[in-house]
């Protein structure tokens, strides 16, 4: 994972805030200490505007049906945006999504 980290990712603020959300939640101050790392690794942080909500709208009616759903219609918005195919997740739902080359971080690389 740091590897990954370390080539450089991208992620939009509304994945952002899920992400400490996450992780304060469940590991209180800890939490933030890891929110701060994680942060410190090279990365283009997508601001959700107008636009990006308008588009994770189209996306979310086009591809419901195969699990996605709202925040993650924001991530398929924010990768059409920055031209991005590759998406690191667990989450089987983008697998269904022809545009996205899933990488699972806990299926073993091949």
């Amino acid at each position: 994972m740091e590897v990954v980290l370390e080539s450089g990712v991208a992620i939009n603020t509304v994945v952002m805030m899920e992400v400490a959300h996450y992780l304060i939640k469940n590991l209180g101050f800890e939490g933030k200490r890891k929110m701060d790392v994680f942060l410190s690794y090279p990365m283009k942080i997508v601001d959700f505007d107008e636009f990006l909500a308008l588009k994770s709208i189209e996306h979310l009616a086009r591809y419901s049906q195969t699990g996605i759903g709202g925040r993650d219609a924001t991530i398929l918005a924010s990768m059409e945006e920055l031209g991005i195919k590759r998406l690191m997740t667990h989450d089987r739902a983008f697998k269904k999504i022809d545009f996205v080359d899933v990488v699972d971080p806990v299926e073993p690389i091949t």
